[in-house]
């Protein structure tokens, strides 16, 4: 290795630094915004008056404004799977709308959406970066590494979590039939660098100006053996919420399809946005990203029905679908964690189990189905979650990965 190419990797490395931190400071940026929408719609402007059906009005007026923003500006962000495609498959990713794509990642979760910010934000960062590769001299070679670095440094800045962060960009879908990407040491490097910046940065701008820490933390772990002989139904249970999540995403898109090809995106987004508000009314956890839901969960759920919490998290994955089906787009990380975390609190109230232990393991095997990413899965509920539990994690995890594979992968081959 030349002294040339060791001072450009050198330089490669401390871009990719400079891009973890930029990234970090765009998200909280992107959250510190989010925070005082939220606030003003849902705490300032309610505080003046009680009114019981607020969120269908709200919900409403904001499934209108966002279609007609839509509309005028065709800025619509892609989920996160589809932003990854496109990163792996085109080696491409338009920035020409990033500030407009901004705007109509915020507008779903300040109307209370039942989304995650990470989707949106994922999509105008790797457009960043892709613009800042092929500005920048020697560097468009390095483009398609620029862009999954943008991924990486996002998610870990979002969720306050770098190994999830390293984890999800870089382990192979399990129920991917292509070609496995090949990990380089130096690729490698660059996405650990970038993500330790993007934390520090957080940890930076958290500390002196306030904001977000990533997912809260959800207590101890003290089980018996009876209750070790639940892990195995609980992950099944799990990958059971994973299916009826996949089962009703294929559903509304094509319902929703329909409605946006006969109708307009117009009257699609305000069908979302009356659906929410009415299930936001009756069942309250079922709004927003679920993020600070799972606090009230933690800190309240002997103050709930376990049915109320099972109930509010099954609904939960079904609105999130139609949520990003009807045209609120966003990311679903934060919605399934809660609905797992729900689900898992109440059916432990059920059966006299560990809180912590049945959340857990619903949620990985929930987060298993829809990721096939277990060590994605596990390094992301590790922030959550007592150190002890994490075999029990990446069991469920696997499990929720494997079990469709196994049975979509038999279906299709009997097809041929």
């Amino acid at each position: 290795m030349t002294k040339r190419t060791v001072a450009n990797n050198f330089l490669y490395y401390i871009f990719c630094g400079f891009s973890g931190a930029v990234t970090s400071l765009i998200v909280w940026l992107f959250l510190k915004l989010m925070g005082l929408g939220i606030g003003l719609v849902w705490d300032t402007i309610p505080s003046n008056f009680d009114f019981k059906f607020y969120p269908i009005i709200v919900c409403t007026a904001g499934g209108i404004i966002l279609g007609i923003w839509q509309k005028l500006t065709n800025a619509v962000p892609d989920e996160l799977d589809e932003v990854m495609k496109k990163v792996k498959k085109d080696k491409f990713y338009p920035y020409n709308k990033v500030l407009l794509l901004c705007i109509s990642a915020l507008l779903p979760l300040v109307f209370g959406g039942s989304l995650g910010p990470e989707a949106g934000l994922t999509g105008v960062i790797v457009g960043l970066c892709y613009w800042a590769g092929s500005h920048m001299k020697d560097a468009k070679s390095k483009i398609p590494e620029l862009m999954q670095i943008g991924i990486s440094a996002t998610l870990s800045a979002v969720f306050y979590a770098p190994l999830f962060g390293l984890a999800s960009v870089n382990e192979e879908r399990l129920d991917s039939e292509e070609k496995p990407t090949d990990i380089r040491s130096t690729k490698l490097i660059s996405n650990i660098i970038a993500v330790l910046f993007a934390a520090g940065t957080l940890f930076l701008l958290n500390s002196i100006f306030g904001g977000s820490m990533g997912l809260p933390r959800l207590g101890g772990y003290n089980i018996t053996n009876f209750e070790r002989l639940w892990g195995i139904p609980l992950a099944l249970l799990g990958a059971v919420c994973g299916f009826l999540f996949i089962i009703s995403s294929k559903i509304f898109g094509k319902f929703f399809a329909l409605i946006q090809g006969k109708l307009g995106i117009i009257i699609s987004t305000t069908l979302g946005g009356i659906i929410l508000g009415v299930m936001g009314t009756y069942l309250p956890l079922t709004m927003f990203s679920g993020e600070e839901s799972i606090t009230v969960v933690k800190e309240s759920f002997a103050e709930f029905a376990p049915w109320i919490l099972i109930v509010s998290g099954v609904l939960k994955l079904v609105l999130t679908n139609i949520c990003i089906k009807s045209g609120w787009k966003g990311g679903h990380f934060f919605p399934v964690i809660f609905c797992g975390v729900s689900i898992g609190y109440g059916v432990a109230m059920l059966g006299g189990l560990d809180t912590a232990f049945c959340a857990a393991v619903i949620t990985a095997g929930l987060l298993g189905v829809t990721m096939k990413k277990p060590l994605a899965v596990t390094m992301l509920l590790l922030l959550c979650f007592d150190a002890r539990v994490i075999p029990w994690i990446l069991l469920a995890a696997f499990l929720g990965s494997i079990i469709p594979t196994k049975i979509f992968g038999s279906n299709k081959k009997k097809a041929k």
